[in-house]
């Protein structure tokens, strides 16, 4: 494997846009929001994206043969803050490794951990060529040092083939002490919910395989009584959320599914929102070091968002529940882990072709 990198500071992005690099179809081009958060923005033949090298990696917009398939917010730019709720509004959000989710009673920690709004020491991006042809790559490293309790490099390294409309997430997590490191992951990816999809993913359909988190709202506002009653449906029959359908859907706030998902012989799992038209947005991760998926859906008047497949080592649950139930893993003194998983677009072909192949895991699941 070959690759050129160009590495950058922060003094490179101003209000105009530069040219970092450029190669075909391929180009980085860096500038600043308004609100003064720095961007780099990506592109391919097929699609084109926009990276916070500063904020955590977060993946803000993305777009697929020219269409926005980012949730909806309202949030136009990121804001330059470091409160979760007052910055969501990005397609993809690292989240870990101290944490993934809330807090629970008696626990104090920032929502989804310390890597959504990471502030990177090392970012870059180049162009890179393997077996598969030639990629643009966007990445960085972020140290987390908290005195005699953690230690670790966190890389992430997102590539963008030429010709290719699913892009690659490569994560590199490297434990610097001398003890082991117990971390947990979640990958949050926010696609617009499209009305009338169909959602297709390689995991039987029962209570076993698939465990509603229905979300509880105090008091007996019509709110609060619509996502009560909603969540008990969801609770009998969780397929029940397999095709959006806001009319008998509610998910206001937000809902969420525990989902244990059935690999493929090469050990990957699969998940897609079809469109009506047939096309599809794609998520597919490596199940040796993320066996899960929670899927999350946000709609109310002013966003509309879906989770489709966020690939992780646990559940929703707080910090305290997945140590107590084994969902993390343990990366010995000095060690590297790796994480894999892509997402992207796929046309009407491909995304059929797509679903006769979870069809076919499903069928050889034990």
């Amino acid at each position: 494997m070959e690759l050129t990198k160009v590495n950058f500071k922060p003094s490179f992005f101003g209000d105009r846009p530069v040219e970092l690099i450029c190669d075909g179809a391929l180009s980085a081009v860096a500038f600043r929001y308004e609100t003064g958060v720095c961007g780099l923005r990506i592109k391919n033949q097929h699609c084109s994206m926009v990276v916070l090298p500063y904020m955590g990696q977060q993946i803000w917009f993305a777009e697929f043969e020219g269409k926005n398939l980012t949730q909806r917010s309202i949030f136009d730019q990121p804001q330059a803050t470091t409160k979760f709720g007052d910055n969501y509004g990005g397609f993809l959000l690292h989240c870990g490794l101290t944490n993934i989710n809330c807090a629970g009673k008696g626990e104090d920690y920032p929502l989804h951990g310390e890597l959504p709004f990471a502030d990177y020491q090392e970012a870059y991006t180049g162009i890179g060529h393997d077996e598969k042809g030639k990629y643009l790559v966007a990445g960085g490293t972020f140290v987390y040092r908290n005195s005699q309790e953690y230690h670790y490099a966190y890389s992430p390294q997102l590539r963008l083939y030429e010709d290719a409309s699913v892009a690659e997430m490569y994560i590199d997590i490297h434990n610097r002490r001398g003890s082991s490191l117990d971390y947990m992951f979640m990958c949050h990816m926010n696609w617009l919910a499209v009305e009338g999809s169909r959602l297709v993913y390689s995991a039987k359909k029962d209570k076993e395989h698939m465990k509603v988190d229905p979300t509880e709202l105090g008091g007996d506002s019509a709110r609060a009584v619509h996502i009560r009653k909603y969540g008990k449906k969801l609770l009998e029959d969780p397929a029940l959320a397999d095709v959006l359908d806001s009319k008998t859907q509610c998910y206001d706030p937000e809902m969420c599914i525990n989902i244990c998902y059935e690999s493929d012989k090469k050990g990957w799992a699969h998940a897609m929102q079809v469109m009506p038209e047939g096309d599809a947005c794609y998520v597919g991760f490596c199940t040796n070091k993320l066996p899960y998926a929670l899927r999350w859906f946000c709609r109310t008047a002013d966003e509309d968002g879906v989770g489709i497949a966020l690939p992780t080592t646990g559940t929703n649950r707080s910090t305290a529940y997945q140590k107590e139930n084994g969902y993390y893993n343990t990366l010995p003194p000095g060690a590297h882990d790796n994480l894999r998983f892509d997402f992207g677009y796929l046309d009407k072909e491909k995304a059929q072709g797509m679903e006769y192949y979870i069809e076919d895991i499903l069928k050889n699941a034990d």
